[in-house]
């Protein structure tokens, strides 16, 4: 199920920031008085005339210009001010009510003898990674050497590091394929190490493991690699995420387990 509330709670904050921005510059023009801005269009550009509450205007020569952009800016933030201030109102009402889950709600509640008479609108979280699974297909790799090491899952995959890495996807409840085959712009196809499901999304991050970055003809085809991605439009930290490691620098399993919780749950 895709749900945006976690989207919807970063734009209440973004509305937050922009208050107190506003408030701030407001605050930095609480000395301009209350008079109001007038403008009128001449052949080479404006005048600009400041108006008190009885109507009478001053007009405002070049050098006093600055008292202008402080009237305007005052003027302005005022006004964005109160949008705000609305847009935020409306938005916190409207989290308060916001459950997507209630979708997914209205078919689970039904009986087993009218569920298997309709088409859910949606699929439950269980029955996409299911349909997930079965549709992006992994092991489609075709190096000839057959991986040693047995995951939880059941999967064969070729090193120690790839089987703690599918052990902990597995134990952390992420839905992943080993080695997928994905077609990159340019038309080449690569396997890369895991496909993972962010079931919350419902989108795919690749993820590659790179486990012999010290050594100079891997680190060069590790760079390609990243490039080929790149080119292709996944970007790191979005569509895909990797780990690596060396001799002297083992897997990091903390920095791993945050990666995971912060781009996959």
């Amino acid at each position: 199920m895709i749900d945006c509330m976690e989207e919807l709670i970063e734009q209440l904050k973004w509305i937050d920031s922009l208050i107190v921005k506003v408030e701030k510059s407001l605050r930095a023009n609480r000395q301009v008085d209350g008079r109001a801005l007038r403008t009128s269009k001449r052949k080479k550009g404006y005048q600009y005339y400041l108006e008190d509450r009885d109507g009478n205007r001053t007009y405002v020569k070049v050098k006093d210009m600055e008292i202008v952009r402080k009237v305007a800016q005052k003027e302005y933030d005022e006004s964005i001010k109160k949008i705000l201030k609305s847009l935020r109102k409306k938005l916190e009402k409207f989290i308060k009510t916001y459950d997507v889950s209630a979708i997914e709600k209205e078919y689970q509640r039904m009986c087993e003898a009218r569920k298997c008479l309709v088409k859910p609108v949606v699929l439950t979280d269980e029955d996409y990674a299911k349909q997930w699974e079965k549709t992006f297909q992994g092991n489609k790799n075709t190096f000839p050497e057959k991986g040693q090491y047995l995951t939880e899952k059941g999967d064969y995959v070729r090193s120690k590091s790839e089987k703690i890495l599918a052990d902990l996807f597995y134990k952390m409840g992420i839905t992943y394929v080993y080695e997928p085959l994905l077609e990159l712009a340019d038309g080449t196809f690569v396997y890369p190490d895991f496909a993972l499901l962010h079931l919350r999304k419902r989108k795919i991050i690749y993820w590659e493991h790179f486990g012999l970055v010290t050594n100079a003809e891997y680190a060069q085809k590790t760079i390609h690699k990243l490039n080929q991605y790149e080119a292709s439009g996944l970007t790191v930290g979005r569509d895909l995420l990797f780990s690596m490691e060396s001799d002297e620098n083992p897997l990091n399993m903390k920095q791993i387990v945050k990666k995971i919780e912060k781009h996959l749950t």
